[in-house]
């Protein structure tokens, strides 16, 4: 069962990370707080996008740490997730580089293009500093998939913060609950 991915949790991690000297940057909510310099809400787990050719030393460094596979609906070699008995649970997204310095991700057969400029967010957690998307590569990956609550709590908080329209589908969600 998964519990809450706090920050007295996720900050042992990002030492870790820092130490291992992995291509890695802080996605998801985390990665949104991080932008913003502070914790907006609670996280379930830790999103990050990941370079391949850093996901073997993880994977070990965190099967070492009793991490194992964790079961999901849209499990595959570039998006899986990875979880210890104590709920933490990680969710990777794989990047390949291209010999462009841009990188991919998903299926050979529908590959998705993740530009090196839309990786080069920095951000704050618990007074580290982390690598993470772009806030707005951030709005953009909020779009094409039912949204939730915490999805528009983001982009919203990163279109204020930054100065950056929200796409219409973020648009139409915030009209839909103007009165929840």
């Amino acid at each position: 069962m998964t519990q809450e991915f706090t920050l007295e949790d996720l900050v042992p991690y990002l030492k870790l990370f820092e130490e291992l000297e992995l291509d890695i940057w802080i996605d998801g909510g985390w990665g949104v707080d991080a932008l913003l310099g502070k914790q907006t809400r609670s996280h379930e787990d830790l999103d990050f996008l990941i370079e391949k050719a850093s996901l073997n030393l993880l994977v070990e460094t965190l099967r070492q740490r009793d991490f194992e596979h964790i079961p999901t609906n849209d499990h595959t070699l570039w998006n899986f997730v990875m979880g210890n008995s104590d709920g933490k649970n990680f969710d990777f997204h794989v990047l390949e580089r291209q010999a462009d310095g841009d990188y991919t991700y998903g299926s050979p057969d529908d590959l998705v293009s993740v530009t090196a400029e839309s990786l080069t967010g920095k951000g704050s957690i618990g007074g580290i500093e982390v690598r993470c998307p772009t806030p707005e590569f951030q709005i953009d990956s909020h779009t094409g998939y039912t949204l939730k609550e915490t999805d528009i709590h983001d982009v919203t908080l990163l279109s204020d913060k930054f100065v950056i329209p929200l796409h219409q589908q973020q648009l139409e969600y915030l009209s839909a609950h103007a009165d929840d």
